[in-house]
C-alpha cells in the first residue's frame, strides 16, 4: 500500500483547492485532509494537501514553482523517519 505524505498546509480553502487543481492537472492524485471537517465547522485546523509518497518530489516541485501561485502555501519539509 502506498503511504500518503502531506506536502502543504493551508488555512484558506480557496488556496488549498487551487494547489490541489494544479497537482491534479499534472496527473498527480491528491487528497485534501480536513476538507469535510471544515465544511461542517468552518475555522477548524488547517487543510493538508496530501499525495502518494511516489509523487512527493514532483508535487513539491510544482508547488514550489513561484510562477504558479501567490506563494501562501506552507510547503512542509519531507518527513525523514
Amino acid at each position: 500500500m502506498d503511504s500518503i505524505i502531506t506536502v502543504a498546509t493551508f488555512t484558506e480553502p480557496l488556496e488549498a483547492e487551487m494547489a490541489k487543481l494544479r497537482l491534479e492537472s499534472a496527473g498527480i492524485e491528491t487528497f485534501l485532509s480536513g476538507e469535510n471537517a471544515r465544511i461542517l465547522e468552518p475555522g477548524l485546523g488547517p487543510l493538508q494537501l496530501q499525495v502518494k509518497s511516489e509523487d512527493e518530489a514532483d508535487a513539491r516541485a510544482i508547488l514550489a514553482d513561484p510562477g504558479a501561485s501567490s506563494g501562501t502555501a506552507n510547503v512542509s519539509e519531507p518527513d525523514i523517519t
